[in-house]
């Protein structure tokens, strides 16, 4: 059994409103965050949205052992760009009733 969680992430308090935030050099460290997270075989999938400036959202797949308390502090803390106000995200549990997505092989290339 896992512990989904999904992260919804907009521009924070941080964030310079000029450019895409995309563009912005404060947005590596997201990307970053993210890396770890797929390295970790946690994320499932993100990405922004289609019609958000700078809004996105993440899919977490963690083990069971982790709480939503556990979570939020690795999406608040982890992600230095939180952690700095360059991102705000609204961290919710998420009960996956029913998928045709199947894991990942374990080292496959480009796998998450």
């Amino acid at each position: 059994m896992s512990t989904w969680v999904v992260l919804t992430h907009a521009p924070g308090p941080a964030a310079s409103g000029e450019g895409s935030i995309f563009d912005q050099p404060e947005f590596r460290k997201h990307i970053e965050f993210l890396r770890r997270m797929q390295e970790c075989g946690y994320l499932a999938a993100a990405g922004p949205f289609g019609d958000g400036n700078g809004e996105g959202m993440t899919i977490l797949r963690l083990p069971d052992e982790f709480r939503l308390a556990d979570a939020e502090r690795l999406a608040t803390q982890d992600d230095e760009s939180v952690a700095s106000g360059f991102l705000r995200v609204t961290v919710r549990p998420w009960k996956v009733m029913l998928t045709s997505w199947s894991p990942p092989e374990a080292g496959r290339e480009g796998a998450a």
